[in-house]
């Protein structure tokens, strides 16, 4: 991670395999604090990862993976580090936004919504693993990096107390990191859903983790209480906050 000319952090990390994999760290939390730099790194598909991007990311510190895609996705675009002797990777299946076919979602928001109140088993094992995870920094990912992989990103920084817009902006970003593969993704998207109007889907506006954070504060008070109210013990969530937040 560098800083920019205007002082301004630099997340993006700068891979031949991938485009949208991103450092959150570096944003201002609760109390003063600062989310710690080189802890939790969010991304898109990793199939096309070059050794050195690879190399890259292990001398980053990172240790654990988390493939946030179904198994259908997981078998097409094989993650390279899926048999990896370097670092402990999971694939804890959340939905799949491309897929999920639902008369009351209309937009994505509607969509994170849904994810919070109907994968908390999911989220909980996801969460349950970057708590456990020990030394060594986490990423977590999915498709696009967008979606599933945006959800946990919010999570994690709600956690942390970063303010909402900062969180808001963290998932815009994704849609200008994206461009150069929206065509793939529209390419491999059916017909039908195309026809359906699923394409509005592929971008990331900012209303949309607008409608997450605001139902996630009114529903449940906030990433902590959720948190807790899909299992995840008090020590686990001290250990989240410890890593997030303390150099």
């Amino acid at each position: 991670m560098t800083t920019t000319t205007n002082g301004s952090i630099e997340r993006l990390l700068k891979l031949e395999g991938a485009y949208n994999v991103r450092d959150i760290g570096g944003y201002p939390a609760e109390g003063g604090a600062t989310v710690q730099r080189g802890r939790f790194f969010r991304a898109d598909g990793l199939h096309r990862l070059t050794g050195r991007d690879q190399e890259l990311l292990l001398d980053k510190g990172l240790r654990t993976v988390i493939d946030l895609r179904h198994d259908d996705e997981c078998l097409a675009k094989r993650n390279v580090f899926a048999d990896s002797t370097a670092l402990a990777y999971y694939n804890v299946s959340l939905i799949n936004p491309a897929t999920t076919i639902e008369a009351d979602i209309r937009c994505l928001g509607d969509m994170y919504v849904n994810m919070l109140d109907e994968c908390g088993p999911q989220l909980g094992r996801v969460f349950t693993l970057i708590a456990e995870a020990g030394d060594g920094s986490v990423l977590f990912h999915c498709a696009a990096g967008k979606d599933r992989t945006g959800v946990v990103a919010s999570l994690l920084l709600d956690l942390a107390g970063v303010p909402k817009e900062l969180i808001v902006q963290d998932y815009a970003e994704t849609e200008i990191n994206l461009a150069p593969l929206m065509a793939e993704f529209l390419a491999e998207m059916p017909e039908e859903m195309r026809s359906a109007g699923y394409d509005a889907f592929m971008g990331s506006a900012p209303e949309n983790m607008e409608m997450l954070l605001e139902h996630l504060h009114a529903r449940y008070g906030g990433a902590e209480a959720y948190l807790s109210s899909i299992g995840l013990s008090e020590a686990q969530l001290a250990e989240l906050k410890r890593r997030l937040l303390e150099a």
